[in-house]
Parts: C-alpha cells; sequence; structure tokens
C-alpha cells in the first residue's frame, strides 16, 4: 500500500470558528480493490462534522483522540459519545453527524467502495485454479 507522507491537509471551516483538516493518506488505486480511502480527519474544538454518506459506500471511523459525540439522524435520533479507540461504522446512505469535545478530536476514516462498483474491477488475486498448458 502507498501512504502519502506528506503534511499537507484540506482545510475545511464548517462556520463559525469550526475548523476541521483533513489528510489524504491513501486513495482508490493505492489500496486494494474494496478500499476507496484512508483519511485522518482533525476536528477543532467542538466542531461538527456532518457525515452524509452516499448510496453502497460504508465508512469505518477509528477514534484516535476525543472524546467526540456521534449523532445518528432518525426517528428517533440516536445520540452516543465516543472515546479514544472507539470505532464507529457508518452504514451506506447514513446520515451522521460528529461533534469533537472542548480538546477537539482525530480519526480514521476508511472508506470502502460501493459494490456496484467492486464487482466490475478484477480480483486482488489471480486465479491459479486454471489448467496450464
Amino acid at each position: 500500500m502507498i501512504i502519502n507522507a506528506s503534511r499537507r491537509t484540506a482545510a475545511l471551516h464548517t462556520g463559525g470558528r469550526e475548523h476541521i483538516r483533513i489528510r489524504c493518506l491513501a486513495r482508490r488505486g493505492m489500496l486494494h480493490s474494496e478500499c476507496e480511502a484512508v483519511d485522518r480527519v482533525s476536528l477543532g474544538p467542538h466542531a461538527h462534522y456532518d457525515l452524509v454518506g452516499r448510496a453502497g459506500t460504508e465508512a469505518a471511523w477509528y477514534v484516535l483522540r476525543g472524546p467526540l459525540t456521534a449523532r445518528w439522524a432518525g426517528d428517533p435520533p440516536t445520540t452516543e459519545v465516543l472515546g479514544e479507540r472507539a470505532l464507529l461504522l457508518a452504514r451506506s446512505a447514513q446520515d451522521v453527524t460528529l461533534r469533537a469535545g472542548p480538546d477537539g478530536a482525530e480519526l480514521l476514516c476508511l472508506t470502502v467502495t460501493p459494490p456496484a462498483v467492486t464487482r466490475h474491477l478484477p480480483p486482488r488475486t489471480p486465479d491459479t485454479t486454471k489448467d496450464r498448458t
């Protein structure tokens, strides 16, 4: 796997003083076929980050530094406080809002490519079951 060792980040401002930094560690083509991206996300103190899932795409968020609050949209909405080493799974097209605590938060995010895409990609390993002549 190829990892981006650059210190450059893409800064996102979500209004007010909230500050979110995202550093891409790897993108599809650098990873196994099923992985779309690996990102490190830094949330400033009390920052809100809305995770609006795409249809068929799932993500796993691992908390490196926290705590933070996750709120799932729904009827009724669900809220959970996540500490360090917590794992959050954001299912396909699921809306989740993260809110960092007073000291901010750091997360790793692994996004999985939708099955509609991966079924058209070549297999990761060669087929060794075929007869050789």
